[in-house]
């Protein structure tokens, strides 16, 4: 069995408690404006341009056999992304490394091998393995057999998920999980749809029906994003459609970050939200207000 792997990212302190290793599947169905992972929206590998390590040196264009890579006098090299067909010749080319693939078809085997390394960390601190991504659910038979594997090795296991896809891979990925997060970016449908390209309808029945059939609680999260969902309208109807589901869950408020903005430079794209600004805490200890406020019960948590 295999997947398309982004990075296996070691002695993280994120997505779950203690030291952990977090896999991060390529593949995602949504296109969230404010993706902080683009890297891992597509299914296959692809290049990525480090401009700040580039010699100019003119080797990727000499290699590349389809006439993606051109030089530009005074200029990096010009990466026309409709020829390249992401072969990595010109990454083995390149003397300074500024061009690299990112993703990477790993075994299962592979994968738990790596994991495995980092057992005694695991066990000093109360970690364990997160996957992540794109969307673990777009590899569920991947991401199933991993947790297991990990399970028989006695390693706790995460996830996290936009809940897009069919409700049997939400569900035996969830029977596989100790710590299951879900995103729920939106209340609106038709904003929902405007911000990340699918609606909430299938992600909110998917959620509903999760609630009944795990035990154990649902993390769910929110991207609070200016200008998107920060609103005190909006928070006001997010709120009151989680207090209307029954079940056994939480939220995070995960406040806007630029930290991703890089990787759309380094894959010649342009990023939706520009150069908006984080919010200012005194707006994010609002909105975590709001929340408390028309969440009652229900635990608001948030990271900033």
């Amino acid at each position: 069995m295999k997947a398309v792997i982004e990075n296996i990212q070691h002695f993280s302190l994120h997505d779950g408690p203690g030291t952990r290793t977090t896999v991060f599947f390529k593949g995602c169905p949504l296109r969230c404006a404010w993706c902080s992972n683009p890297t891992t929206q597509n299914f296959g590998v692809e290049l990525l341009q480090k401009a700040d390590k580039c010699l100019r040196c003119g080797a990727c264009a000499a290699v590349c056999p389809h006439q993606a890579v051109s030089m530009v006098p005074g200029s990096l090299p010009r990466i026309d992304r409709s020829r390249c067909v992401n072969c990595g010749l010109c990454t083995a080319s390149c003397p300074g490394k500024a061009l690299v693939m990112a993703g990477q078809e790993y075994t299962l085997e592979s994968v738990v091998t790596n994991i495995a390394a980092d057992m005694l960390f695991y066990r000093n601190s109360g970690g364990g393995v997160t996957l992540s991504g794109g969307e673990v659910l777009a590899q569920s038979d991947f991401a199933v057999a991993l947790c297991e594997e990990c399970h028989a090795l006695g390693i706790q296991t995460a996830a996290e998920t936009s809940g897009y896809a069919p409700y049997e891979n939400l569900r035996r990925l969830s029977s596989v999980t100790d710590i299951l997060f879900m995103d729920i970016k939106h209340a609106d449908n038709a904003e929902h749809k405007r911000l990340t390209g699918m609606d909430n309808a299938h992600i909110l029945d998917n959620f509903a029906r999760l609630l009944r059939d795990r035990v154990e609680p649902v993390h769910v999260r929110l991207p609070l994003i200016p200008g998107c969902n920060d609103s005190d309208d909006h928070l006001a109807a997010y709120a009151a459609l989680l207090s209307g589901m029954e079940g056994n869950f939480d939220l995070e408020v995960l406040p806007y970050h630029r930290l991703g903005k890089n990787k759309y430079d380094m894959l010649g794209r342009e990023y939706a939200l520009g150069d908006t600004p984080p919010l200012e805490e005194e707006r994010v200890a609002r909105a975590v207000s709001l929340l408390r406020e028309g969440l009652g019960r229900i635990p608001v948590l948030c990271t900033a």
